[in-house]
Order: C-alpha cells, then structure tokens, then sequence
C-alpha cells in the first residue's frame, strides 16, 4: 500500500528576484535632471529678460518661491513691460537681486556727448513713466543709473568726466519722468561712470570692442523690490 502512494514531484528550486521597483523614481529623478539641463542650456543662449523668467519660473518650481509676493510682482512688472511692447523700443528687460530693470542704451536717448534726450526718446520714457506709475507699482522706489563706456564721451565743458556725463544723464531721465507726472521722493539718480561695464570694452589683445562699448553705454531704470 505503501508502495502504491506517490510522492509529489519536487519543485524546481525558485529564484528570488530583486526588488526593481526603485528603477521608476530613478527614471523620474533622471528625467527632470535632463529638463533642468537642457533649460540651463538654453538659459546660456537667451537674452537677459529670458533668462530672468526662467531664473523664477525655476525657482517657483524647485524651492515654492510663487509664494513669496514678491518674487510674484516681480514676475508680474517683467510680463507687464513685455505686455507694453517695450522690447519693440529697444528697452531690455531684466531682473536681478535688487529688483526689476528697464535698459535702454543711450545711443536711443542722447545724441553723442549730450545729456539732452532725444526728441524720438520721450515716447519711450512716457510709456516706461506710465508702467511705473500704475497702481500696482506705485508703493516702490526707483533708481536710475547712467552708465558710460571707458572712452571719454563728453563733450561739454560742464561734464569733464564720465562721472558728471553719466550722473547727468541718469539726472535727465528722471527729470523727464518727474514731468510725465511720477512722485519726485521715488527717485534717486547715480552716475557710475565705466566702473559697471556690461560687455568686456577690450578683448584680451587690448583692442576696443566697438559694438561692446555701444551696449555699455546706457541708462537702467531699476525698480526696487
């Protein structure tokens, strides 16, 4: 009887398999690093108010900033000056610790050595004037700063130095603003001469850059946030 009762086969040994399922958050960290680096990238090749947008559209993302105010007015003026065309009219728009920037280089404003803006420029400094004295940015300061390249541009007894052309300068911006109707307290003007340069002035031979010292020639309208 004994005999008669069979035995169950046995079973092959069984293989235990690692546990995979961490691959799926891997792929996901992987995944927003390849976005975070191609943004990056493309930052690298973006003009300045590009890359000021992406620089709190990044930090909305990664650290919550959306819910500081102002990190959101900030975003807020940099679409409003867009929304305004102003980038039409030559003016740069951008963004950096301090606050909210509206460039423009003097060449658009003032005819070479002079410190009365042009008559074509006054339509551009209104709308600018309009922006920053709508409601939602009246509460804020605003600096104006003249910059000037390393040349000596002045051609006016008066100025005899890029500090007097460029603080002369700044002075006219905010004087045409004044009479556009804005709060005379808000403003404070700042002449920096060469000493701020945006773009090298020489390459590395000592050689001007022609196009280079055109750009750093100019007046930011800085919004203090």
């Amino acid at each position: 009887m004994a005999n008669m009762i069979k035995k169950k086969p046995e079973e092959p040994p069984h293989e235990d398999h690692p546990d995979e399922t961490w691959l799926i958050p891997y792929s996901d960290l992987l995944t927003l690093l390849l976005a975070l680096f191609i943004v990056l990238f493309a930052s690298s090749n973006l003009d300045k108010d590009k890359a000021a947008q992406i620089q709190y559209a990044l930090a909305a993302a990664f650290s919550n900033s959306s819910s500081d105010p102002l990190s959101g007015t900030v975003m807020s003026f940099l679409n409003d000056a867009q929304d305004m065309n102003l980038e039409e009219d030559g003016v740069i728009i951008s963004s950096d610790a301090q606050g909210a920037n509206l460039e423009m280089t003097t060449i658009n404003l003032f005819d070479p050595g002079s410190v009365t803006i042009k008559e074509e420029a006054l339509p551009v400094i209104k709308k600018i004037s309009r922006l920053l004295d709508s409601s939602k940015y009246r509460r804020f300061r605003i600096s104006v700063e003249g910059h000037t390249d390393d040349t000596n541009e002045s051609q006016v007894a008066e100025l005899p130095s890029n500090w007097e052309l460029s603080a002369a300068r700044a002075g006219a911006v905010v004087r045409t603003m004044i009479s556009n109707g804005m709060e005379n307290s808000r403003f404070k003007a700042v002449g920096l001469a060469e000493i701020s340069p945006a773009y090298p002035n020489l390459n590395p031979y000592g050689e001007p850059i022609p196009e280079n010292r055109i750009k750093n020639r100019r007046v930011i309208v800085r919004i203090e946030f």
